[in-house]
């Protein structure tokens, strides 16, 4: 199990696992365009048990912050979204998971850098819930439509609330991949060995958040988009 892959998806995890600490989104996007070129069969499962620990400890970390209300609708229509995409995902061919995973990025990156603000209406809310759904369940990337949605809130709360949806989702989103059959004892294992590196990311990630700024903001734009080339020069080639 600990091998050289073991190794490279722990190191993109981390760094995952940090940015998402300190932004509110951020760690699938960052390690899965890496991850699926060496273990596709790890995105999205793997992915998803590291992302629920993180969302976790994000959670309690930021509870104060919660408003139940404010995400409520967002986590009843990831329920759908979720359904849809456990079983988009028995569909998928590898090569075109890692396609997939690549435009999300890129998606991601253009809505972050350019879209103009959403306002975090119910309505919105419940869209971007239903679009994160499908998105997560079948890449793990499901952050960006939450996120882009939320981002212009007081960043404790949007950090909070994030962290809450997360933990929902990645539970909805496990349970439907066992439903259908796509874990087995060997992913739940695998999963369960990157938890310290979830932990570690999250210590380090609490370091930075004084940190973010607009230049960390380009950074992080800039390194999924390598992650995003990555992704898609392993599927092509």
């Amino acid at each position: 199990m600990f091998d050289l892959y073991w190794l490279l998806a722990a190191i993109a995890l981390f760094l995952g696992c940090a940015i998402q600490t300190a932004l509110g989104f951020g760690m699938a996007v960052i390690a899965a365009p890496i991850i699926v070129l060496f273990k596709p069969e790890w995105v999205p499962t793997i992915l998803t048990m590291v992302a629920l620990v993180l969302s976790l400890q994000n959670a309690w970390n930021q509870r104060s912050g919660v408003r139940w209300r404010l995400i409520a609708p967002a986590m009843v229509s990831r329920i759908p979204g979720t359904i849809l995409g456990a079983w988009v995902l028995l569909l998928l061919p590898v090569q075109l998971l890692q396609v997939l995973v690549a435009l999300m990025v890129f998606v991601a990156i253009f809505a972050t850098a350019l879209a103009k603000p959403f306002a975090a209406s119910t309505l919105n809310l419940s869209l971007a819930g239903f679009v994160s759904g499908l998105a997560g369940t079948t890449t793990s990337i499901g952050g960006p439509p939450m996120a882009l949605v939320m981002q212009h809130g007081s960043t404790h709360t949007t950090r909070a609330n994030l962290s809450i949806y997360f933990a929902f989702s990645c539970i909805t989103s496990l349970v439907s991949y066992q439903a259908v059959g796509l874990l087995n004892s060997s992913l739940w294992l695998t999963g369960i060995s990157f938890i310290p590196v979830a932990y570690l990311g999250f210590f380090a990630g609490k370091g930075l958040r004084n940190w973010v700024d607009e230049r960390f903001r380009v950074i992080l734009l800039s390194l999924c988009s390598v992650s995003a080339l990555i992704a898609l020069y392993g599927a092509v080639f």
